[in-house]
């Protein structure tokens, strides 16, 4: 607070205004005492603003003294003011037209009638701060007595200004302590978290917003009661002497994050779990407990989910695991199964009887039967995945049709139940879907439908175009299904309580058969009464009609010859594809045991076709992938993956590691046939590239 601005300066400047008792002061000992006691001609007050002497109050002519007047305090000449100030002394001219100090300002003191001035210090805090400047018209008018009179009444100014200046900063502090109070209260009342401070006695003197929020208890019901109302009653008990072991010293403080966690009780009865901090202030009496709690009840249920998840996550890694075993140990042995019985079918040298060619089919029927038990096994869990994708394309449906009654003929017949096509050979109808999947799709339906029939009953397979979509149809006479069993129609696994029948089946094939159609965009619709049938229905995009294809001539097997390498550590499938590939005199079989020998072989003969088995005993087909493609010498041979795994994260790695195509086992001797002539035909110049894969397995 500095003296000259308190009576005269603006506030807004930034200054501290004085009390209006100083002002009386000030104005008092510059006009009343030194001009209208006549005493002095004239008087002002200058206040220290930082170089400066700056006037901010007058007594008499003074502020026409002033008016224009820079007084420096650092100037290399001062006046009596500026000496007062620098010096902390008073300076007394006695006659102002001889000394020298005064002649920078002495015509103007002159005009003034002034012959005597002198300068006084005030201080504040034992620093100058401002001077008191008296000028009177008798030369020699400052005598001992009143030099001495002025310096004590300013320095009982001075002692005022301390005065003043200490309660102004204690009422300061006392704002600024108030202000803290108000925003600690307002960050505690708006913390987001629960805090409640108790007392010595366990009672709440505290509770802000969040509390009440999370107890469901207002703050005025809280105040003064026990704390372990907050605590379910089974461990209030226990509760209490947790508290009074800490507030006793027989507890460290425990923060946020290292906080113990509780339960919880809200006004309404429900209990939930929480995190408690607690720390303490104040001794005895006074001791003070604060505890700040959290409801972490959105927090261990995200914290179940992601176990839930990380537990279902591992149930699928496991699930996938078990399926790629499943699959390879299944299908090794199917693929001997269905291999050397599809080879003494089309054994035209010692072909079998016609007993034998019965037996044949059934062992065929069998074992496609549990190829496809296998593969929708392997499909369902993909799907789930989102892992199996569709390749869609235009493709003529009653070709298709015609196939897939075939397929169903021996299964028909083993029921007695007669298969019916419903749809017209002579207009054929062209649809936009993926062929195979459609192919699973109708298989599945036609199988239920047979199985779930009656001896003498009818299976009707039928296709309509319809607003530019074929509707395909499954109609049946057989058993039917209730409502009830309609709504588990699609539930994997479950066979709608005909577990204990003699039909075979796993319940999977319908709930594989309607997600299969929805890849397809489709969807799969049911129509079913007991004891009077079925009816599913599966729509289509139509595509538009193409010119029949020309029939394709027959294959010139003079033309198939080349290098096969065959890397398989299985002894049945070797023999089985030596002996397919047999039928060619002009192609040369080579198999290798494993795949250190898989890569001489190959590095050695540069095979027209490698054929890979993808679970060798001292590598994976992956890694003798990778080595073929590093290796300059055999970067660019045709490789065919041969495997009895086929999920589709590995048919993907496959292709990604450099296969040109993924066959999975069993293999099926038509398509391998085909596939293989299609690699091994020779090429005339300019012709097919030997990169080149087949389109589809075998």
């Amino acid at each position: 607070m500095r003296v000259a601005v308190l009576a005269e300066r603006d506030p807004n400047e930034g200054r501290v205004a004085a009390t209006a008792e100083t002002v009386k002061k000030l104005k008092a000992l510059g006009a009343e005492v030194a001009v209208e006691s006549g005493a002095a001609r004239m008087a002002w007050i200058g206040e220290v603003d930082g170089a400066v002497l700056r006037p901010v109050a007058w007594g008499g002519p003074a502020r026409a003294y002033t008016e224009g007047l820079v007084l420096r305090i650092d100037d290399p000449s001062p006046g009596p003011s500026a000496c007062a100030v620098v010096q902390g002394t008073p300076q007394i001219c006695n006659d102002v037209a001889t000394d020298p100090r005064t002649a920078p300002w002495r015509d103007r003191a002159t005009a003034l009638g002034v012959r005597a001035s002198g300068a006084f210090p005030i201080r504040r805090n034992g620093h100058v701060v401002a001077t008191l400047n008296l000028y009177f018209a008798e030369p020699g008018a400052f005598d001992a007595g009143l030099v001495e009179l002025v310096g004590q009444v300013t320095g009982s100014l001075g002692v005022a200004l301390d005065r003043i200046e200490r309660a102004a900063a204690g009422a300061r502090a006392q704002r600024l302590a108030r202000r803290h109070e108000q925003q600690l209260a307002g960050i505690v009342e708006h913390a987001f978290d629960a805090i409640v401070a108790v007392d010595v006695h366990q009672d709440v003197v505290l509770f802000n917003a969040a509390a009440s929020r999370m107890f469901g208890v207002p703050r005025e019901e809280a105040i003064g009661r026990p704390v372990d109302r907050f605590i379910p009653p089974p461990a209030r008990a226990a509760h209490r002497l947790d508290v009074a072991r800490y507030a006793a010293g027989g507890g460290v403080p425990r923060p946020m994050g290292h906080a113990r966690e509780v339960l919880g009780l809200r006004a309404g009865g429900e209990t939930f779990p929480m995190e408690a901090s607690i720390s303490r202030i104040g001794e005895g009496e006074d001791l003070v407990m604060i505890v700040t709690a959290r409801d972490v009840t959105g927090l261990r249920e995200a914290e179940r989910a992601n176990a839930g998840r990380a537990s279902a996550e591992a149930a699928n890694r496991a699930k996938t695991e078990f399926l790629s075993r499943m699959s390879h140990e299944l299908r090794t042995p199917l693929n001997a199964v269905l291999g050397f019985a599809q080879l003494m079918a089309m054994d035209t040298v010692d072909p079998p009887s016609e007993r034998h060619r019965r037996q044949l089919a059934l062992v065929l029927h069998a074992g496609e039967h549990l190829r496809a038990l296998v593969d929708h096994m392997l499909d369902l869990p993909a799907i789930e995945a989102g892992r199996l994708t569709v390749e869609l394309a235009d493709f003529e449906l009653c070709a298709l049709l015609d196939d897939v009654l075939h397929m169903s003929e021996a299964e028909a017949r083993r029921y007695g139940v007669r298969l019916e096509s419903a749809f017209s050979r002579t207009c054929p109808v062209w649809v936009h879907s993926d062929a195979a999947r459609v192919r699973q799709i109708l298989i599945n339906l036609l199988s239920n439908a047979v199985k779930y029939n009656r001896p003498g009953g009818w299976v009707r397979l039928g296709a309509e175009l319809r607003d530019g979509r074929v509707e395909l149809t499954v109609a049946d006479n057989g058993l039917g299904m209730t409502p009830a069993q309609v709504e588990q129609l699609y539930q994997p696994f479950n066979r709608l309580g005909r577990e204990a029948s003699a039909v075979p089946g796993t319940g999977i094939g319908l709930a594989l058969a309607r997600q299969l159609a929805g890849l397809l965009g489709s969807e799969l619709a049911v129509q079913s009464r007991p004891d009077e049938g079925s009816t599913l229905r599966l729509a289509l995009p139509a595509a538009p009609p193409r010119a029949a294809t020309p029939p394709q001539a027959p294959a010139d097997d003079a033309r198939v010859h080349g290098c096969v390498l065959y890397v398989e550590d299985n002894p049945v499938n070797a023999l089985l594809v030596e002996q397919l590939l047999a039928r060619w005199p002009g192609v040369r079989t080579v198999v290798a045991a494993d795949g250190a020998e898989g890569l001489a072989r190959a590095a050695e003969l540069l095979p027209d076709v490698l054929l890979l088995d993808m679970q060798l005993p001292d590598m994976g087909g992956l890694e003798v992938l990778r080595f073929l493609r590093e290796a300059g010498r055999t970067r660019d041979l045709v490789v065919v993956a041969l495997s009895a795994s086929a999920l589709p994260q590995e048919v993907e790695a496959a292709r990604k590691a450099g296969a040109a195509d993924f066959w999975s086992k069993p293999i099926s001797a038509g398509p391998f046939i085909e596939n293989m002539r299609r690699l091994l035909r020779s090429r005339p110049a300019g012709g097919e590239a030997a990169g080149e894969g087949p389109r589809e397995g075998a």
